[in-house]
C-alpha cells in the first residue's frame, strides 16, 4: 500500500513534494544492486560473452512457429552464411524493416560484424536520405516482400529501398524470415542491389573489441537536426547487465515487447536485458496496438515482465476493461513487473496501474547517450514520483552551464549529470553543426542529460522535465509532469499531455491536451480551472490557460508524449490573457 508523505522537509529547510511510496518487501536484498563498475573486470569483449548456452526456448515470436533456444541464438548469430562481402567493421548498416524476433536476432547479429544502424521503416524519402547520408550508410537491409504486412509496410519498403539506390549504397539486401524458427532468417541480396564485391570480415567473434562501436542511432532532434550517438560494446554490454541487476528477471520471467527495435529502449533495455537474465522473451511485431498486446498476455508462454511508456499501460487498461465487460469476467494475467521508461510516468498513473494489473510498478530513467541511469528496485523502497536511485553511472546534479559546480543539498535542484562506462563519449561531429555539441554536453566527464532534478536524502532522482520543456510563465518554471499529473485526476479525463502555449505578456503559459472518458461530456477550461484550485492541486499560476480536446494524445513513434512545438502544430494563437479551449482532431 502506498504511503502518502507529501511536502516532506529535507536538509536546509528545503521542503519537497515526495509522492506517495511503496515500502520494501520481505524478498528485498541491497547486495544486489550492481553499477557499472561491479561488470568492467573480466576477459569478455561484447553482450556475446554473457549470452547463455543453453537448450531451453529464449526467443518467441507471438505466432505459430517454435522459439529459437539460446544455444541456437548462440550459434545462428556468428555462422558465417550471415557474413556480406564488401560489409567491414566500421561500416554502418541500416535496417527498414518491421520491429519483431528477425530484427532483434539480426541486431545482435550484425553488431558483432559492423556498426548497426536500425532505421523507423515508416519515415519519408527525405528522412531515409538524411539518415544515409549523415551516418553515413554503407548499406540497407529490408525484408522480402511476401513477409510484409499490409500496403503501408510494402510502401515504406519501397520508399527505403529507392532513397538507398539515390543514395548509391553499395549494399542493398532483403532477409527472408523462416517459416519454422521464431528470429531465424537467410539474407539475399534485393533485386535493386548491386552485386556484391569485397572480402567478408571473417569470424566475428576474433576481431571484435570493447571500445569498437556497435550502434548508432540518431537523437530524436526536435529543434534542430539530430544527433549520432554511437555506442561501444563494452557501453552496451555493461548498460544491459545494469539493467539485468535492477529488473531482477530470472530463468521462469517471460519478458514481452512491444517497444521499437529501431530505438535504445526495444534493443538494450529489453531485449539484451532479458537474454543476458537467461529469461523468455516474446518478440511482437510492428508497431503497438492495445488488442495485440492483450492478447499476449493471455497466451503462453504468459508474459510476467514488460518495460512501456505511460501511453500504451493506459490503453492497454482500458482495452482490458472493455474485454472485461465484454466477457463479463476479470482481466487476469502473469504479470509481475513493469518498467516504465523513455517518458515521465505520474504518480496517479503508477498506482492505478498496481491497484488494477496487480504487478510492481517500477518507474525509472534512461536516454539513447546514456542506458541506464536510474530505477526504483523492484523489492526495494519504490517512491512513484521519482525514478529512483541511480542503476549504473555515477550521477550529479550540476549547476548549469558553463558552471563546474556540484549541488550536493538534497531537495536543490540542477541539471542531472552522468558520467561511467553505460554513458556514450560523445555525439559524432557533422558538417551541418555550427559547433561541436560536446563543449556543452560535457563538464569535467559528466555528460549533461538536459534535464532539470532534485536528489532526495536517500539519492533517489526526481525529475522536473527537459529544460527545453519547461514552461517559463513570466519567470516561473512550471513542470509539465506536476500539472499532467494534478489534471489526471479529475473524473473525466483519461488521459492529458501538458505542453508550452505563447503568451502576448507573460512569455509562455500552460497548455493542456485531454482525452475524455465519454466523448457526448465535456469539460470546459473554466470547470477545470475551478476543480484544480477547489482541490488546492494547482497554483492559480501553473493552472491551463488553453484547452485542447483531442481523441488521442499527441505521441511520437516511440510512444514518447509529442509536447515539444504541440502549440504551433495545433494552430494556437498568441494567448492575451483570456481561457482559451478549441477541440481539434489527430494529428
Amino acid at each position: 500500500m502506498a504511503e502518502d508523505r507529501e511536502a516532506q522537509d529535507l536538509t536546509g529547510g528545503i521542503t519537497k513534494d515526495v509522492g506517495p511510496i511503496k515500502e520494501k518487501t520481505d524478498c528485498f536484498d541491497p547486495s544486489l544492486r550492481k553499477l557499472c563498475p561491479d561488470f568492467v573486470d573480466g576477459e569478455w569483449k561484447s553482450f556475446y560473452d554473457f549470452l547463455p548456452d543453453k537448450e531451453e526456448p529464449f526467443l518467441y515470436a507471438a505466432d505459430a512457429r517454435k522459439p529459437l533456444t539460446f544455444k541456437a541464438l548462440k550459434e545462428f548469430i556468428i555462422k558465417p552464411e550471415l557474413d556480406i562481402p564488401g560489409l567491414a567493421r566500421e561500416d554502418r548498416l541500416c535496417t527498414a524493416f518491421p520491429s519483431g524476433a528477425e530484427l532483434g536476432v539480426f541486431f545482435m547479429a550484425y553488431a558483432l560484424r559492423c556498426t548497426f544502424a536500425p532505421l523507423n521503416m515508416m519515415i519519408r524519402a527525405e528522412e531515409f536520405e538524411f539518415e544515409f547520408e549523415d551516418l553515413p550508410a554503407k548499406g540497407l537491409v529490408v525484408q522480402h516482400k511476401a513477409h510484409l504486412k499490409g500496403e503501408e509496410e510494402e510502401k515504406a519498403t519501397v520508399t527505403a529501398v529507392a532513397a538507398a539506390r539515390r543514395k548509391k549504397l553499395p549494399i542493398i539486401m532483403q532477409i527472408v524470415p523462416d517459416s519454422e524458427t521464431a528470429g531465424l532468417f537467410t539474407i539475399e541480396k534485393h533485386a535493386a542491389g548491386k552485386p556484391l564485391k569485397g572480402d567478408t570480415i571473417g569470424p566475428p567473434l576474433a576481431t571484435i573489441s570493447r571500445d569498437q562501436i556497435a550502434l548508432v542511432l540518431h537523437t530524436s532532434g526536435t529543434t534542430k537536426k539530430p544527433k549520432i550517438v554511437p555506442i561501444t560494446h563494452g557501453s552496451m554490454a555493461i548498460g544491459c547487465r545494469c539493467h539485468a541487476s535492477a529488473d531482477l528477471l530470472d530463468q521462469s520471467d517471460v519478458f514481452v515487447n512491444f517497444m521499437p527495435m529501431f530505438h535504445i529502449a526495444g534493443l538494450i533495455e529489453n531485449l539484451l536485458t532479458a537474454v543476458v537474465s537467461g529469461s523468455k522473451f516474446v518478440a511482437m511485431r510492428g508497431q503497438f496496438k492495445p488488442h495485440e498486446f492483450y492478447n499476449v498476455l493471455l497466451a503462453e508462454p504468459f508474459p510476467t515482465a514488460y518495460s512501456a511508456v505511460p501511453v500504451h499501460n493506459l490503453t492497454l487498461m482500458q482495452w482490458a476493461q472493455e474485454m472485461e465487460k465484454a466477457d463479463g469476467k476479470p482481466f487476469e494475467n502473469h504479470v509481475k513487473y513493469i518498467r516504465n521508461d523513455s517518458a515521465a510516468l505520474v504518480p496517479s498513473l503508477a498506482i492505478q496501474m498496481e491497484e488494477y494489473l496487480k504487478a510492481i510498478v517500477a518507474p525509472a530513467y534512461s536516454m539513447t547517450e546514456s542506458n541506464p541511469i536510474a530505477s526504483n528496485p523492484r523489492h526495494g523502497v519504490r517512491k512513484l514520483k521519482s525514478v529512483g536511485p541511480t542503476v549504473g553511472p555515477e550521477l550529479v546534479l550540476l549547476q548549469g552551464y558553463p558552471s563546474t559546480a556540484k549541488i550536493t543539498k538534497a531537495g536543490e535542484e540542477g541539471e542531472v549529470s552522468l558520467k561511467g562506462e553505460c554513458v556514450m563519449k560523445g555525439y559524432e561531429m557533422r558538417p551541418h553543426m555550427e559547433q561541436d555539441p560536446n563543449i556543452e554536453a560535457f563538464t569535467d566527464g559528466f555528460m549533461r542529460s538536459g534535464d532539470k532534478g532534485w536528489l532526495d536524502e536517500d539519492g533517489y532522482l526526481y525529475l522536473i522535465g527537459r529544460f527545453k520543456e519547461l514552461i517559463n510563465r513570466a519567470g516561473e518554471k512550471i513542470s509539465p509532469f506536476e500539472v499532467e499529473d494534478a489534471v489526471r485526476k479529475h473524473d473525466a479525463v483519461k488521459d492529458c499531455l501538458c505542453f508550452t502555449a505563447p503568451h502576448q505578456m507573460l512569455g509562455e503559459a500552460v497548455g493542456v491536451v485531454i482525452t475524455l472518458k465519454d466523448d457526448e461530456k465535456k469539460l470546459t477550461i473554466g470547470d477545470l480551472k475551478e476543480w484544480l484550485l477547489a482541490r488546492g492541486s494547482l497554483q492559480s499560476i501553473w493552472c491551463p490557460e488553453v484547452l485542447v480536446t483531442m481523441p488521442n494524445i499527441p505521441k511520437g513513434p516511440t510512444g514518447k508524449p509529442a509536447r515539444i512545438n504541440l502549440a504551433k502544430k495545433l494552430g494556437i494563437d498568441i494567448l492575451t490573457g483570456e481561457l482559451k479551449e478549441l477541440t481539434h482532431a489527430d494529428l
